[in-house]
């Protein structure tokens, strides 16, 4: 089935059971692959207010990220975190959204215990690399973007950010190259969301 197709019958599913928190975080889950950010926002909603748990709040703040709501996202990733502290990829979510406020000594902390935490993870570097570079550390941010893309050489978000690290360093040969690859890659598989969107779940 489509997509399409199966929000359909998630739509007949909630029209027989509206109570039902899992098929509203299944319609949220497919309207994200369908890039319906508010959609999958109002998902979330009432799936939180039928059934409240942290993954549906780590969640939630993704979609805000993904909405630009950066702001908005701290209080769920934060609830999250509390609910459910073991869970490394709430940590991540929260270190690129406190980089994006301006938050970045607190983006760092995050990050940095990501790392501790998941070690083998590429996005565990990618967001100290994020937090690093926003704190003007772009020497010390590239080798984190570096073994990001080391471990999952397919993903792209990593060039970007490495590219604009190049940029700051007036490394423009280097940053072009980047920004080359980066669009041959999108260019190559565009239908990969975890490669190209660094708050997909």
């Amino acid at each position: 089935m489509t997509r399409i197709e199966q929000i359909e019958r998630i739509d007949r599913a909630i029209a027989l059971s509206p109570r039902r928190a899992s098929y509203r975080e299944t319609h949220a889950i497919y309207s994200i692959d369908l890039h319906r950010f508010a959609q999958a926002r109002a998902d979330l909603d009432t799936a939180i207010a039928l059934s409240d748990r942290p993954y549906l709040r780590f969640l939630r703040g993704l979609v805000c990220c993904q909405l630009g709501d950066f702001a908005g996202s701290l209080a769920d990733f934060d609830l999250a975190i509390a609910g459910q502290p073991e869970n490394d990829q709430f940590y991540r979510g929260r270190a690129l959204a406190r980089a994006a406020v301006g938050r970045h000594h607190e983006a760092l902390a995050d990050a940095e215990l990501l790392v501790k935490l998941a070690p083998q993870r590429a996005e565990s570097y990618y967001a100290r690399g994020v937090a690093l570079s926003a704190l003007g550390r772009d020497r010390d941010a590239i080798p984190d973007f570096d073994e990001s893309l080391r471990r999952r050489p397919e993903l792209i978000y990593p060039l970007h950010a490495r590219a604009v690290a190049y940029d700051r360093l007036d490394d423009l040969v280097r940053a072009a190259a980047d920004r080359k690859e980066a669009r041959r890659r999108e260019e190559a598989t565009p239908h990969c969301a975890v490669c190209l969107d660094p708050f997909r779940y």
